[in-house]
């Protein structure tokens, strides 16, 4: 019963999302984010408004494997996401500092910086 209500509640967010918002968060997932990314996109178009002003961000949890988050990042990047942000909360960084070069790595990894 609650994984029926659960769908439907997500589906009328998608639903909504396409006709009202100005984009939508995606909070981890890797690849079936850009899955239903993709989805959500063809939802925005055929609703006709314009894809290309519909922002996507995804909010990566891929927690300190820079490797596996640089592979996310990059998925949802060809799959046009517009916009990303990474969680470094709970990865054990004692500093300020140790956030900077996790993140510069990451930028590095990306072709970033």
């Amino acid at each position: 019963m609650l994984v029926g209500l659960a769908s439907r509640i997500w589906r009328e967010g998608i639903r909504s999302s396409c006709r009202l918002a100005d984009g939508f968060i995606f909070f981890g997932g890797g690849v079936e984010t850009t899955e239903v990314w993709t989805r959500l996109r063809e939802r925005v178009a055929r609703v006709g408004r314009s894809v290309d002003e519909f922002g996507g961000d995804y909010v990566a949890l891929s927690g300190g494997d820079v490797g596996e988050l640089t592979r996310e990042i990059e998925a949802w990047r060809n799959a046009g996401g517009t916009h990303v942000s990474v969680v470094t909360m709970g990865l054990g960084l004692d500093s300020v500092d140790a956030d900077i070069d996790y993140i510069s790595s990451l930028s590095g990894r990306l072709g970033l910086s």
